[in-house]
């Protein structure tokens, strides 16, 4: 039952490659959402969390593709644009 609602909210791939590794019982606590990459998560992460300013000026440019790489994808991973936290 709970394989089937999440192949329907996630998609199969997701819930299939998630349970090679992950009891799909933890799939909904580690998955975090989907985005168009592991940068677009750090911006994303890094602004909720109140690291970066909205209002921060225009000519300041941060490497959100090597704080994924260097830092974040340590603690999550990413498969086909769904981001999952590896820490559970």
């Amino acid at each position: 039952e709970t394989y089937y609602r999440l192949v329907e909210d996630y998609g199969q791939g997701v819930v299939d490659e998630f349970m090679e590794d992950y009891d799909i019982e933890n799939f909904e606590d580690m998955y975090q959402g989907q985005y168009r990459s592991g940068a677009e998560f750090a911006e994303t992460i890094a602004s909720d969390c109140g690291y970066v300013s909205r209002d921060m000026p225009h000519w300041i440019e941060i490497d959100w593709e090597k704080t994924w790489d260097n830092a974040l994808s340590y603690d999550y991973y990413e498969h086909d644009g769904h981001i999952f936290s590896a820490n559970w």
